[in-house]
């Protein structure tokens, strides 16, 4: 075996092995919600694990249709274009106990002038438009989070949406 065969078969199966990772989630007596790698020591703190697909998100991005008939004749442009968070993948758990990780969006064809992209978390827009696809979020707090991404033209026209995707945001534990 050469050693790049080498080197991708070890990582593929470092990689499975994260994507596999257990993950609870547990509430204790004030309601404090809680991600993490381990079960909680305190027997009196609910726990459950969570089940995570093995799986990465496939799904086209989701178009919005026309209202009215001016819309209707840009609907071919809005076809052609397409929107879509590469990382983190969905149902990604991002093992940061401070929850900092980057966004990444591609988008197709490029963006034209005047043209823009938002980014939500939690159905809440991040910052201001921008026309670079790449956000570094900061201090998410632990537990699920949705992630979507607009694309959006000069006059306020959002021309297409991706596909929203979840994340984690775990607590390690700490040994």
């Amino acid at each position: 075996m050469t050693k790049s065969i080498r080197f991708i078969a070890v990582t593929a199966l470092a990689l499975a092995g994260l994507a596999n990772a257990q993950i609870y989630k547990s509430v204790d007596a004030n309601g404090v919600v809680t991600f993490s790698d381990t079960p909680p020591r305190d027997s009196q703190i609910t726990s459950e694990e969570i089940q995570t697909p093995a799986q990465i998100n496939s799904m086209q991005p989701i178009l919005i249709a026309p209202t009215d008939a001016q819309e209707v004749d840009n609907i071919k442009d809005m076809a052609e274009r397409s929107i879509a968070i590469v990382s983190p993948t969905d149902n990604a758990t991002i093992p940061m106990g401070a929850g900092i990780f980057d966004v990444i969006v591609e988008a197709a064809p490029d963006l034209s002038d005047g043209e823009v992209v938002e980014l939500y978390l939690d159905d809440e827009k991040v910052d201001d438009a921008q026309t670079a696809l790449k956000w570094t979020l900061t201090y998410v707090i632990r537990g699920a989070h949705k992630l979507q991404a607009k694309w959006i033209a000069e006059d306020g026209e959002i021309l297409a949406v991706s596909e929203p995707i979840t994340v984690f945001v775990l607590r390690p534990s700490i040994l």
